[in-house]
């Protein structure tokens, strides 16, 4: 189920992150106000909004991706929501709105994001299946055999060389 979950889950990030990549100017308007006093703050000047916001979608991808491909899918997932908690409060801030009709919109989206959270953090929190258990298992098995064998030959080589100087 793992196999078919996490891409399903990964997708909307990648898709957003490729989109917030190739054009940031969709974001960077509703993130300047809370971008561009952190830069300054750290005396970031050189660094834009845009430059974060691209930065932010590429990490959204890379880390999407790892996920989907299971590949460190509880650190990925965690970033994830960190991301998507950013973008929830950032992009889709509700409560600023006068317009009912935008403040619902707006409220609409804020959830789906606080949702994807839900997902990754679940996500995030899920074990690994049997299989991935027993690959690692027949991989630390063979790990050890390796030391052992290792182990087998220095032990070898030392008794052969103590034979050799035991004859002169």
């Amino acid at each position: 189920m793992r196999a078919l979950a996490r891409p399903l889950l990964a997708s909307w990030f990648v898709y957003g992150g490729v989109q917030t990549a190739l054009e940031p100017e969709r974001q960077v308007d509703r993130a300047a106000p809370y971008v561009d006093p952190v830069l300054k703050e750290a005396g970031l000047d050189s660094v834009t909004t845009a430059d974060v916001v691209k930065a932010h979608g590429i990490a959204s991808v890379a880390l999407a991706s790892m996920l989907a491909l299971s590949r460190s899918p509880r650190a990925a997932a965690l970033g994830l929501a960190g991301l998507a908690t950013a973008t929830a409060v950032v992009a889709h801030p509700f409560w600023k709105e006068e317009d009912e009709a935008k403040r619902e919109a707006e409220l609409d989206l804020f959830l789906k994001n606080v949702s994807l959270v839900g997902g990754v953090l679940v996500a995030a929190t899920a074990g690994h299946s049997e299989r991935h258990k027993a690959r690692k298992a027949k991989h630390k098995e063979k790990a050890k055999a390796r030391a052992l064998a290792e182990k087998e030959k220095a032990l070898e080589a030392k008794a052969a060389k103590a034979k050799a100087k035991k004859r002169t």
